[in-house]
């Protein structure tokens, strides 16, 4: 999941979305899919920094949800990707194992 700037325009976060759709595509990924849950408020405010040493606050982002299916070794390539770009907010990755019965 990502959660992305409230302020960005939908072309914006298009390019954004098709840039790590190709990343993930890149890597091995395959079954991927994105759903936008839209802007929604975050439980708390986010303070960061971007390259360029101003800080911003935000109470609102854009959640992001990606699905996708990939070697294991390729999640760390967009993780550093992900956390290194100013329009991702924050990022969390989990592991979703197949039950064996």
């Amino acid at each position: 999941m990502a959660v992305l700037r409230p302020d960005m325009t939908e072309d914006e976060r298009l390019v954004l979305t098709h840039k790590y759709e190709e990343l993930l595509v890149a890597g091995g990924g395959m079954y991927i899919d994105v759903f936008n849950r839209g802007v929604i408020p975050l439980a708390y405010s986010i303070r960061r920094k971007n390259k360029a040493g101003e800080t911003n606050t935000y109470v609102d982002g854009i959640y992001l949800l990606f699905t996708y299916c990939t070697k294991p070794e390729s999640i760390n390539i967009l993780e550093e990707t992900l956390k290194a770009d100013d329009n991702i907010i924050r990022t969390m990755t989990s592991k979703i194992r197949k039950r064996k019965y």
